[in-house]
């Protein structure tokens, strides 16, 4: 194994052990959140995408060579598609990916099942591909498309002001949180 292999599993298994102790090894936090009950999975997320663009746009700007961001084509159908099948699972499983295996991981039958279901997708997607392609693949095919090559702005700018939205959001879930707590 390469040293970045080894880096990569090793972060990975203590992402997954804090989420585990976090409590995102069982999938009420989900339901919970897509009833809009409990927004800590929300917040975890946007936590991670904002943490992840600004650091990834950090590297791309100040060290190119060890940034290897391959941006894919931008399929409106297969987006929209796949994204609302995505939710659907999402919401039947009580699972997105990543907590799915923390509950794996975490030896949870609903984990178990939920890797399952998402491998058993994946699969049937691969089989259906063919005749998928010619109605959500090629049609509105809008290529490789990054916001801040449409908008012309650097990558760490857009990255910046994007994830300060997305900690404006976080703030604001926290202050809905505090006000509902007080009911």
């Amino acid at each position: 194994m390469e040293t970045t292999q080894i880096l990569g599993l090793l972060t990975g298994i203590a992402f997954g052990f804090a989420l585990h102790r976090a409590g995102f090894s069982r999938c009420g936090i989900v339901m919970r959140g897509l009833a809009f009950r409990d927004f800590t999975m929300l917040k975890v997320m946007l936590t991670a995408i904002s943490v992840g663009m600004v650091g990834a746009a950090a590297l791309a700007t100040f060290a190119p060579e060890y940034a290897h961001l391959k941006v894919k084509s931008l399929y409106v159908w297969g987006v929209l598609v796949g994204g609302l099948t995505f939710g659907v699972g999402m919401a039947v499983a009580g699972f997105c990916p990543g907590t799915a295996l923390v509950g794996l991981g975490g030896r949870t039958r609903d984990g178990l099942l939920a890797v399952l279901g998402g491998l058993t997708g994946a699969f049937a997607f691969i089989l259906a591909y063919p005749a998928l392609e010619p109605v959500l693949i090629k049609p509105m095919d809008l290529g490789k498309l990054t916001l801040h090559e449409v908008l012309g702005v650097p990558y760490l700018a857009v990255a910046l002001v994007v994830a300060a939205m997305l900690v404006g959001i976080i703030v604001w879930l926290n202050r809905l949180e505090a006000k509902a707590s007080k009911s």
